[in-house]
């Protein structure tokens, strides 16, 4: 069972090489993209196993918009090149696993056929309810739109009020042609997908531009764009739940639109969750957490 794990990250390069030591295994390898705007690269550690995108590739990765897309395609066609893998995991650098890196290739050895990538309800799943998910691919939204100054987020506001609000939009303001004719899901950005996927869905990519094009004036199209493209594939009856625990509850101080960073308070329920994989973690934030997670996972601290 060969892993390649597919990491986006953007600052900490000391939790990031923490991480590439807990989960040093022979049969997982590494690659990289570090965001355009971000000065670590020369700051992770260099080993065969590890693939840092080149400057070429890298992206300038701004929240809410295709750049996120663009950078996980670019790990992804980097990775399915380069040698054969099982499977590719999409991580970030602010992750750190909960299992070893000889269970999680057990797991993955053991699930070989599935492709973890969670779905949430919408018109589309579960509940066939238009949400606010649906919204996001309903509305043309000019790229101004997509940025989080106050400004923008007003105009945003208003654009999706005047168009019928978050669980409806009027026909007027419906996009058209083949984009708008599409089944869409929804669901969390992480993922672990086969290889069989991977190759339908970078070989679909290339033969169906309109796809990416569609997405450029979606909103935070990296919560639709592999869901939408798993249930479109053949490998729909694969689709199994994610692996990341990520904890959404309420706290003070708790960023909007972010999940709560953990700490050593969490230790208890993240490790009896199940999961593979925790974040999301910061090594400025709570540093014992992350030590004590590599002690579980039996590495030896260098």
């Amino acid at each position: 069972m060969k892993l390649a794990i597919l990491l986006l990250c953007h600052k900490n390069a000391e939790q990031i090489n923490l991480f590439l030591q807990t989960m040093k295994h022979p049969d997982i390898d590494f690659y990289i993209h570090v965001d355009k705007k971000s000065h670590i690269t020369n700051q992770i550690a260099k080993r065969p196993d590890i693939h840092i995108l080149s400057d070429s590739l890298r992206v300038d990765v701004q929240w809410g918009g295709i750049s996120m897309i663009q950078a996980t395609l670019n790990m992804l066609q980097e990775a399915y090149c380069s040698k054969k893998f099982d499977y590719y995991w999409l991580c970030s650098g602010q992750d750190f696993p909960l299992k070893s890196p000889k269970e999680i290739v057990l797991y993955f050895q053991n699930y070989w056929d599935k492709n973890f990538v969670s779905l949430i309800s919408s018109a589309n799943y579960l509940d066939h309810k238009k949400n606010s998910y649906d919204k996001r691919n309903d509305l043309f939204f000019p790229r101004f739109l997509m940025r989080r100054n106050a400004k923008a987020r007003l105009l945003k506001r208003i654009f999706i009020e005047v168009s019928g609000g978050w669980n409806h939009t009027f026909p007027i303001f419906e996009r058209r042609g083949r984009f708008a004719q599409t089944d869409f899901y929804y669901g969390p950005q992480w993922w672990a997908i086969t290889n069989a996927f991977a190759g339908w869905l970078l070989k679909y990519l290339k033969d169906n531009p309109w796809y990416m094009k569609g997405y450029c004036n979606s909103l935070t199209p990296d919560e639709s764009f592999f869901q939408t493209l798993l249930m479109m594939s053949p490998y729909k009856d694969t689709q199994h739940e994610y692996l990341h625990y990520i904890d959404w509850s309420e706290r003070p101080g708790k960023p909007r639109n972010s999940p709560n960073t953990l700490t050593m308070a969490d230790y208890d329920k993240m490790k009896a969750s199940g999961y593979l994989m925790a974040r999301k973690f910061d090594i400025d934030v709570d540093k014992d957490i992350i030590y004590k997670l590599m002690k579980d996972n039996w590495q030896t601290i260098s």
